[in-house]
């Protein structure tokens, strides 16, 4: 019998990315300007308390750029961009954690999340209803065909799923203004699968 659990709690932290991008002439000037620009970035994010080991490198990219016409490719030069992983621990620092790393030069901000910090009191609060909610329905089940539901005989649980929410992530002109943030709630729901004995 499935049973499911569904927990709902206010997040409390946030995930994010953070790029630059630079274009130049030369491979060497694109990628030196991305990084100038990324070491920015980092200063800024690292004087608002940030914990370094919050913060990780998630890509970094150089590539040629062209001018497409009818009589061919023209190499026009490089085009380098960085992008930043940071995890906020307060997420009332969202907003102007976002308004300060683009205003030291960030030129993207995406995959914007909302999560639980500490998910392992809802992910319990889950599991016992989702045990009840397996409960509920084999009796249900067993009333209807006449028979006793008896005690559990087999339990098997599926990973807890937390549900973070994604954000759209505004234009770098809305964001100057002060980005506003709706927290919302994110959800934790938890699967089991449970087998009871019948009797009578």
């Amino acid at each position: 019998m499935r049973g499911v659990g569904r927990v709902r709690r206010a997040p409390d932290e946030a995930a994010l990315s953070v790029s630059v991008e630079r274009s130049a002439l030369t491979a060497a000037e694109a990628q030196a300007g991305a990084s100038e620009r990324m070491r920015k970035v980092m200063s800024v994010l690292s004087g608002r308390g940030i914990d370094p080991s919050d913060l990780s490198t998630e890509t970094i990219s150089l590539e040629p750029t062209y001018d497409y016409r009818e009589s061919g490719a023209r190499l026009t030069g490089y085009r380098a961009s960085q992008i930043l992983a940071l995890r906020l621990r307060r997420l009332d620092e969202l907003g102007p954690t976002i308004d300060a790393a683009v205003a030291a030069g960030a030129s993207g901000i995406s995959g914007v999340t909302l999560g639980i910090a500490d998910s392992r009191s809802a992910e319990d609060e889950a599991r016992g209803l989702a045990v009840a909610d397996a409960r509920h329905r084999a009796e249900i089940l067993a009333s209807a065909v006449g028979v006793t539901l008896g005690p559990l005989v087999e339990l098997a649980e599926g990973g807890p799923i937390r549900g973070p929410l994604p954000m759209m992530a505004k234009g770098m002109e809305a964001m100057s203004a002060g980005t506003p943030i709706a927290e919302g709630s994110t959800e934790v729901v938890v699967e089991i699968q449970a087998s009871f004995a019948i009797t009578g």
